[in-house]
């Protein structure tokens, strides 16, 4: 090896470090910026050049992008006849043929696990010539298997079936257990639409994506020669991400490092955010335990933020107790501190983060320099609009635009349809859901009908007995129409029409899709387009149709050209990104931590991890932002400062919104935990350790919300008010004097 080579002399010590070490299990704890690919590159590069044949080393990650990165960057490191050809080579499998240029494996788990699976499957009965079925294919065969065994699709839709069975196979149980442990009603439902499932994939001569983790697992376990010659070939395996870990992509790790030479894990605990699909930071808090002998190396130095960002950002993460004590040492000195604003609600907060990012691009940032990052889906709705009309361009990552999401498509195509009965493309939309038992075959034999007699296809339509309720309420409706606000005669429509009310009992069943919050989020975006619709004046038609005229065109101008557009994003998709300036909006309780995180300490360690990616995505600028009032879910509510901002020193923050004078600048690097006497002050001071004390009542029943669950109580005597969350109402401040209430465990 040659240390004067510019990829060795750019490495810092402990880059290095990682780079010589030999023999044995390494743990790479990479924090955010530290320069995790630039080592993990370099190695594979020195273990070359020492003579370690190069199809003997493997390299996994868990996304194309990265292992993209990781071939990119590995051919430029290799001798110049290598680097004319690798990228053809490096694309090739596992597998190679005689002769081949010798370069190292590098892809996904599930990548690996199908190489496995076609050269090996058969000792576990699979075929080599096996299809992948995606998450369109699943959900296809369940929905036929509902079909067939009679079960109703509106309660339990494919994707929750799909979320079930991943879960039953990630876990290893069956699926009868997974619907136990997730309150299913109906178990022996479950275990019959897995076990229908199951017969299905074998009759096509299918597997699925988690059947590319657990299969292989499978495989090795109980074909001890088979492990053997995969231990033979795979001498040197290094593991990127290692925090993203599920149960069986950790037992797969385990079992094809137990033979090898080295075995490079690289992660970093505080950035373990997928819990909701299975990932632990588990394995690596674990590794010297499961892997005796383990050397722990810490890459300490972050490049990428300025030190105002890292000490807040290590203030926070601090307060976490499943991770290790560390200190990340800030590469680029000063920067400005980071800003957290307070807003009346979320337009004025939409409003100021646009006129900010027009403000950093007029001082010369591009566009794409700028992100801003949200919890959920939803609160893009409120950005999308103000970058719009400040004519800012804008694309989502990872998601559509707010006017593009199929609840909000469902309910315009309702909304058209029944202005416009004739118009067949919104009217197929809309038998979607709820299922109204007219198929292709029908609708074709009205409009036929309707060309013979000469008639509108409404007409025709109107005859087909499961459609005349809707013609029937659709009369209704325009009756009342000019009396009603367009906000009125949405909410009317989609009420009578029955699909709030399919959508409502969809999101309380039990379970999630695959990508997230399934129905549930779609109500939240329904309930967010009511919202806007209450921003349009007027009655009648004329309201309407200019309300529809705007949606509609919203949809088609979102977006602008990906090089010059300001990215919008969840804080799950920004993880591995890095901006100059980032925005992080809607800092309040109830969506950052989510209101589905609160019950869990563990689930809020977790949310408080998703804070972390977001600020230490940025490179120069952090501005964080969260409003009073907030109008998310159908209704403006009083909100309540996000906990985490608690966690953040008032010496290490500015406010831009007057409240505070300018705090001094902060010093270099962190450890440690803030002093609780310098926290942020903000409207209102929760203090949620004497929330749930020992002997304070952990329970309120109001006589109009309900039963609800105390999370925080502020002032004494006179002044005591009480935060609670109500099972239909979510969070409400009470002030105690106003109202009698009974406290209870």
């Amino acid at each position: 090896m040659r240390l004067s080579d510019p990829i060795f002399t750019t490495l810092d010590p402990d880059q290095r470090r990682a780079v010589l070490h030999d023999a044995g299990p390494l743990l790479l704890v990479a924090g955010a910026g530290s320069g995790k690919t630039r080592a993990i590159v370099a190695r594979i590069v020195r273990l070359i050049r020492d003579g370690v044949p190069a199809r003997s080393i493997l390299g996994i990650t868990f996304t194309n992008r990265a292992a993209g990165e990781m071939r990119e960057r590995v051919a430029k490191a290799l001798a110049p006849g290598v680097e004319s050809s690798i990228g053809d080579v490096l694309a090739r499998s596992f597998d190679r043929a005689p002769g081949t240029t010798e370069v190292p494996w590098l892809g996904t788990f599930h990548a690996f696990g199908a190489i496995l699976l076609r050269r090996h499957g058969g000792r576990i009965g699979l075929s080599p010539r096996f299809v992948i079925y995606d998450a369109r294919d699943q959900h296809d065969v369940l929905k036929r298997i509902l079909k067939e065994l009679n079960v109703d699709e509106k309660k339990f839709p494919p994707t929750k079936f799909a979320w079930l069975i991943e879960r039953a196979k990630r876990d290893g149980v069956s699926v009868e257990q997974a619907a136990l442990s997730a309150g299913w009603r109906v178990v022996t439902t479950a275990g019959q639409v897995g076990k229908a499932y199951d017969d299905a994939l074998v009759e096509a001569g299918a597997v699925d994506f988690t059947d590319l983790i657990r299969l292989p697992v499978t495989l090795l376990r109980g074909a001890p020669d088979v492990l053997t010659e995969v231990r033979s070939e795979v001498r040197h395996l290094l593991v990127d991400e290692f925090q993203d870990v599920d149960g069986a992509q950790a037992e797969l790790t385990a079992l094809l490092a137990g033979g090898a030479d080295s075995f490079c894990a690289v992660g970093d605990e505080d950035q373990s955010i997928y819990g909701w699909r299975g990932a632990s930071a588990e394995p690596m808090l674990l590794f010297e335990r499961r892997f005796p002998g383990a050397k722990v190396i810490h890459l300490s130095t972050n490049y990428r933020s300025r030190a105002a960002i890292l000490s807040v950002a290590g203030a926070l993460i601090s307060k976490n107790r499943s991770r290790r004590e560390k200190t990340i040492l800030p590469a680029r000195e000063g920067g400005e501190l980071p800003a957290v604003a307070v807003y009346a609600d979320q337009e004025a907060e939409a409003q100021e983060v646009a006129a900010a990012a027009a403000r950093e691009i007029r001082g010369g940032v591009a566009p794409t320099e700028i992100a801003v990052f949200y919890r959920v889906n939803a609160q893009s709705r409120a950005i999308e609009d103000a970058l719009r009309m400040l004519r800012i361009p804008y694309v989502l990552r990872g998601a559509l635009s707010f006017y593009e999401r199929a609840a909000v498509r469902d309910a315009v195509s309702y909304l058209k349809w029944f202005l416009h009965p004739d118009d067949a493309v919104s009217l197929k939309r809309l038998l979607k859901f709820p299922r109204r038992g007219v198929g292709e075959v029908t609708l074709n034999k009205a409009r036929e009908a309707a060309r013979r007699e000469g008639i509108p296809p409404s007409e025709a339509l109107a005859r087909i007995p499961n459609l005349a309720p809707l013609f029937s309420f659709r009369t209704l409706w325009l009756e009342e129409l000019p009396q009603m606000s367009p906000a009125e005669a949405l909410h009317a429509l989609l009420k009578g029409a029955g699909y709030l009310d399919a959508l409502e009992a969809a999101a309380r069943e039990p379970g999630e899709g695959r990508e997230g919050a399934g129905r549930e989020e779609d109500l939240e975006h329904v309930r967010e387009l009511f919202r806007v619709a209450e921003t349009f004046p007027g009655a009648g038609e004329d309201g309407l149709l200019e309300f529809l005229e705007k949606v509609t065109l919203a949809a088609d101008e979102a977006g602008g050209e990906e090089s010059e557009a300001v990215r919008l994003m969840t804080l799950h998709n920004a993880k591995g990104l890095e901006f100059d300036v980032v925005f992080l909006v809607g800092l309040e309780d109830g969506l950052l931590p989510h209101s589905r995180s609160l019950d869990s300490p563990h689930d809020i360690e977790e949310e408080r991890r998703l804070l972390y990616v977001g600020l230490t995505r940025a490179r120069e600028r952090a501005f964080l932002s969260l409003a009073r009032r907030r109008n998310l879910f159908g209704s403006y509510r009083e909100t309540v400062p996000s906990r985490f901002l608690y966690d953040l020193p008032a010496s290490l923050m500015r406010r831009t919104d007057g409240a505070l004078p300018e705090p001094a600048r902060p010093g270099k690097g962190f450890s440690g935990a803030p002093p609780p006497d310098h926290r942020m002050r903000l409207y209102g001071e929760p203090r949620y350790e004497d929330a749930e004390p020992s002997g304070r009542p952990r329970k309120v029943r109001h006589p109009v919300f309900g039963e609800g669950k105390i999370e925080a109580v502020e002032g004494e005597g006179n002044d005591r008010k009480v935060i609670a969350r109500f099972p239909v109402y979510g969070l409400k401040k009470i002030l105690v004097r106003a109202v009698t209430m009974e406290f209870f465990e």
